[in-house]
């Protein structure tokens, strides 16, 4: 008796269960909208030349860190992370050296007799040019991080992992150097 009455325990249980569930089925909201891919909207913004949205994860409303400031020097001998390229910077230019890269310098100008093309400075009124050295400012002890920048005066070297800049904030000159590129500006 006690066995019989255990399965009839079960098997009511198993039909509250079952009950239950058809009940909660039952309650759900008739209002409810599934969300739909936004994939027309986003072909429709990128016909107009928009940039589609981020397609990343939803923000989890962390701030990012601000950049930091340019740590103010008098001078510095320094090198980027990979020590591929290595720079001088003062209140009276930036000079920055490379080891190794993927592309040529403009021709030698006549009046040049010692090394070119393998450094590029900014000075105070000048735009940037190769430069012409028996020197390099490779080898310096200290490495400016990736993202960090250092300033003398109105020059400002920016260490990235695409390129070292270095510029004259006040003319607007300046330059790029990496492996597979350089500009000047």
């Amino acid at each position: 008796m006690a066995a019989a009455r255990g399965r009839a325990g079960l098997g009511g249980a198993i039909t509250l269960v079952a009950a239950l569930a058809a009940l909660a089925s039952c309650s759900a909201s008739p209002d409810r909208v599934e969300p739909r891919p936004t994939t027309e909207a986003i072909a429709t913004n990128a016909a107009l030349g928009d940039a589609p949205p981020p397609s990343g994860p939803p923000s989890t409303g962390v701030a990012l860190p601000s950049p930091q400031p340019p740590q103010e020097v008098s001078d510095a001998n320094f090198v980027s992370p990979s020590g591929n390229i290595g720079c001088y910077l003062d209140e009276s230019g930036a000079r920055c050296d490379i080891v190794r890269k993927n592309w040529q310098p403009p021709p030698a100008p006549d009046d040049c007799d010692l090394d070119w093309g393998a450094g590029i400075s900014v000075h105070r009124t000048e735009e940037a040019t190769f430069t012409c050295a028996g020197d390099t400012v490779l080898g310096g002890k200290q490495t400016l991080a990736y993202g960090r920048s250092l300033r003398a005066g109105d020059f400002l070297c920016s260490s990235d992992r695409k390129a070292m800049r270095c510029e004259n904030t006040e003319s607007g000159h300046g330059f790029t150097v990496a492996i597979e590129q350089y500009n000047l500006f």
